[in-house]
């Protein structure tokens, strides 16, 4: 991997006042050069932001901190908490329509069943919204969004 390319790590402050109480989340970036860089990985707490999307940031003493979204890249971002009630089973029979859509997770290390969703720009969101209503009716999660990046003319397709 190229200096250019290779990935690092980023901060993004968040709301300490929201549910998480957290003051930061740590997401890997890639240099683009000039200040900006493409969020690699999807993030878990922090809002307005998602895979792919080219962002700048500013160096502090701690490493590289998001300063602004320059360019969304047209995914979209949604936390999943998984209920305690809900079995293995039935979270990965409704995670199952999702994935088959192409929507992607990361789980978070940690006694939180939480899961960052990525629904990409291919996918049509009102469909993998509509799954995860299903899933939330049925009381196998609740969710959230984190960043909706696609238009109005993606849910038409």
């Amino acid at each position: 991997m190229s200096k250019q390319s290779a990935a690092t790590k980023m901060e993004i402050k968040l709301n300490p006042d929201d549910w998480h109480g957290m003051l930061r989340e740590t997401v890997f970036a890639t240099t683009l050069g000039n200040n900006r860089y493409r969020i690699e990985n999807t993030p878990f707490l922090a809002k307005g932001v998602s895979l792919g999307d080219e962002v700048a940031a500013v160096r502090s003493k701690r490493g590289l901190v998001l300063s602004e979204v320059l360019k969304h890249s047209g995914h979209s971002t949604l936390r999943i908490l998984v209920d305690e009630s809900a079995s293995p089973a039935e979270f990965q029979q409704q995670w199952l329509k999702l994935e088959k859509l192409g929507c992607t997770c990361e789980d978070a290390d940690g006694d939180i069943p939480l899961f960052s969703v990525d629904i990409p720009p291919q996918v049509k969101l009102q469909t993998a919204l509509k799954i995860l209503d299903e899933g939330y009716d049925m009381g196998i999660w609740t969710y959230d969004e984190g960043h909706i990046g696609h238009t109005l003319a993606d849910n038409d397709r």
